[in-house]
């Protein structure tokens, strides 16, 4: 009897009744085996794995993407020289080792052999510096170029090492080449094809099709450097913005991973004996961002009231079931370089005095923008009615996530940006606090240039930065974010909501695909266990 999980493993999901062609095909060539009397032990069945994505694809370039689903999904395809395991610790991918120099301004890169692009093109330091100077050219206008910088040069002494070349100190370099945009793209895709719809990479999957708004299909790739992987024959990713769907999907083996569980859903998983709950502290930190550039956010008494009139605890029982932890830095508590600042609190009375103080004792109207999946939507709604206790008339606006991208990250213009607030999290995926305070709070990370959007400016928080890239000192560079964290909070850009756990549901049997700390999924050593 052939095993219950290869007929329902079959990419694209048959409709009810119908035989893929995939499944006819293995079918005939069994019975014909059989009719021929070949002995067969143990017939070889093709094992497909399939995701539920909890947002639609956007681009297969992660150079040129701000958003998790895009990083996930690429990390099968194309590698980076430095990758993160489960719990966010660097291990190598295409470069074997690594050093930095005591000024902190030059990084050698010793690079893994033999390795092949799907295209054929070999892996070597010329690769690597094609892709190397796409991130570090700043006129390229990509999501991902304020990563590279402070690149001054990128060099080849070989043809298995790189050395990057800094214009000043950056300390946080080696978690920076692990963030995981930094891929390293086919240099022939680059100069040929838009590797926004057609990545090439070295990765153990081979990018087949994307049909936007329905799938992406990958493919296993047989000549891998890693002789051990793949385990799975095809990947199938499925944007599902319905929370509930997706779990239906999992618990009817439609999908065998889901990429964001909502917490009020994850009984469900735990109670079906086919499926389980994953779930890791995460490094994610949610805000409702307020436009600094709108006059009713420049007085710091209502930003901060807007703090006070929020109940953190209750947002995260009544959008995460209580799987989170309350913010009390700008940045999480696994994220290096963290140092607390102490909780905000719920205070209305003070909330309202300040109001008052400010001269919006009647409150005002705001618009709030957002995502239309179930969790964004009810955090729109918990946010409307938590500042209407300070006479505050919030109008939300929930948007489907590529309509928001293309709103916020190709045409806002600052000075004439219509919203008022703005639900975000944001994730450090370098592990590092750099890449928390300098793309969200830096004068230079204003949308649409990075992820600033309240446009926050303010002189010490950029120097203060600027001062932590500058040394590769430890000590000084942990000075100098605790400087930058105590003036954010004390500045109050944004209402800070939740540090949510990252939940995942899973089928049984299925090992080597997780939920990472700072939202991003990995899959490339999926397999069964028989």
């Amino acid at each position: 009897m052939l095993p219950e999980r290869a007929k329902t493993r079959k990419t694209p999901i048959p409709k009810q009744g119908e035989e893929t062609t995939m499944t006819f095909l293995k079918r005939a060539a069994l019975s014909a085996m059989l009719m021929a009397g070949t002995a067969l032990a143990t017939p070889v069945l093709a094992e497909d794995l399939k995701i539920a994505m909890d947002q639609i694809f956007q681009k297969m370039d992660p150079h040129n993407s701000n958003y998790n689903v895009d990083y996930s999904v690429a990390s099968g395809v194309l590698e980076r020289l430095i990758t993160f395991d489960a719990n966010m610790k660097l291990v190598p991918q295409l470069a074997t080792e690594w050093e930095g120099s005591d000024d902190a301004k030059t990084f050698t890169f010793k690079l893994r052999e033999g390795v092949t692009f799907h295209d054929g093109t070999p892996f070597d330091a010329a690769a690597v510096k094609a892709n190397f100077d796409r991130l570090a050219d700043q006129s390229q206008n990509l999501a991902k170029n304020s990563l590279f910088k402070v690149v001054d040069t990128v060099e080849t002494p070989d043809d298995y090492t790189v050395v990057l070349n800094l214009k000043e100190p950056f300390g946080a370099m080696i978690n920076t080449v692990a963030h995981p945009s930094v891929v390293i793209h086919s240099p022939k895709a680059l100069e040929e094809l838009d590797v926004q719809k057609n990545p090439v990479g070295t990765g153990p999957f081979i990018f087949k099709e994307w049909i936007p708004g329905e799938r992406v299909v990958l493919e296993k790739n047989d000549d891998y450097w890693d002789s051990e992987w793949p385990k799975v024959d095809t990947v199938t990713f499925y944007p599902v913005t319905e929370s509930a769907t997706r779990v239906s999907m999992l618990l009817s083996d439609e999908v065998q991973f889901v990429h964001v569980l909502p917490a009020e859903l994850s009984e469900r998983v735990e109670n079906d004996d086919s499926a389980e709950v994953l779930e890791v502290p995460g490094i994610t930190v949610w805000t409702a961002s307020l436009n600094m550039l709108k006059d009713k956010f420049k007085d710091q008494r209502v930003r901060r009231a807007f703090n006070l009139a929020v109940d953190q605890e209750a947002f995260i029982d009544v959008v995460y079931s209580g799987h989170g932890v309350v913010p009390d830095s700008p940045i999480a508590p696994d994220t290096r370089f963290y140092e607390s600042q102490g909780a905000f609190g719920t205070d209305l009375e003070e909330a309202r005095a300040l109001m008052k103080e400010a001269g919006h004792e009647d409150g005002f109207d705001v618009e709030i923008w957002g995502i239309n999946n179930s969790t964004g939507v009810r955090m729109l709604q918990f946010l409307q009615q938590q500042l209407s206790q300070i006479n505050v008339r919030a109008k939300i606006v929930p948007m489907e996530g590529a309509t928001r991208s293309e709103k916020l990250f190709s045409s806002v213009d600052p000075e004439t940006a219509e919203f008022d607030m703005v639900m975000g999290g944001w994730s450090p995926s370098t592990g590092d606090a750099d890449w928390h305070l300098r793309p969200v709070y830096a004068t230079e990370g204003w949308v649409p240039k990075i992820y600033n959007m309240a446009f926050y400016s303010n002189e010490t928080v950029d120097q203060a930065i600027a001062d932590a890239l500058n040394t590769g000192d430890a000590d000084a560079r942990a000075e100098a974010y605790a400087t930058a964290q105590k003036q954010i909070w004390e500045d109050a850009p944004a209402v800070w909501l939740a540090i949510e756990n990252k939940m995942a549901g899973r089928k049984k049997g299925l090992s080597g695909v997780f939920q990472m700390p700072d939202g991003t999924m990995q899959y490339a050593k999926a397999e069964y266990q028989n």
